[in-house]
């Protein structure tokens, strides 16, 4: 059934199963969405987020025109409310503890743990750096190469022409990249100050 006829169905009637419908139809899409917005390690986030959006989306369904196509709306909706949750909520990966970095980290490889801290440093290397990213590259970036959406995808999620999503990508790329370069020099930079003092 078409997203607008259940939609239709949901105001005529109330009926709670039209809800569930759509609910189950976007649920999956909502929360990556969200994920991509709040940033890396942002998943138990993200399904608090992915609530408040359908509660949301419950008590606004009249708002609906039908000027743009029942997804196309949805995903504005949770675009904008995980951005307003982000910006309200500053969790910086950067600012937090040791401790709490760490558990945000997945394990790796505990047969080796060199390995396993290698990949835990190069996560945390990356998540900061995507977190100064400007809000749209930063979401773009985190879909395509963290969930792997397809370009596709992600033009249908943020309202965008495919063509612009790919020159958002390549410039984020272009950006991240000059990022973390500078954090390197950084780094590399301090490590030798430390090794003549």
């Amino acid at each position: 059934m078409e997203d607008e006829k259940i939609v239709a169905w949901f105001l005529d009637t109330g009926d709670e199963a039209a809800f569930a419908l759509l609910v189950e139809r976007y649920q999956d899409k909502v929360f990556c969405l969200a994920c991509s917005v709040l940033g890396p390690f942002s998943e138990v986030n993200a399904e608090d987020v992915c609530q408040e959006i359908f509660i949301k989306l419950y008590k606004k369904m009249r708002l609906f025109s039908g000027k743009s196509s029942f997804c196309t709306w949805l995903y504005r909706l949770a675009y904008n409310m995980a951005l307003d949750w982000r910006r309200r909520n500053k969790v910086r990966i950067s600012e937090m503890s040791a401790a709490d970095r760490e558990a945000l980290i997945s394990e790796g490889n505990v047969d080796d743990p060199l390995e396993s801290l290698l990949n835990r440093e190069n996560k945390l290397f990356v998540a900061q750096a995507l977190e100064k990213l400007p809000e749209l590259y930063r979401t773009i970036v985190y879909l395509h190469y963290w969930l792997e959406t397809p370009v596709e995808e992600m033009a249908e999620e943020l309202n965008l022409p495919e063509g612009t999503v790919k020159s958002y990508l390549y410039r984020a790329r272009q950006y991240l990249r000059k990022i973390m370069e500078l954090e390197l020099a950084r780094v590399q930079r301090m490590a030798g100050e430390g090794e003549r003092g």
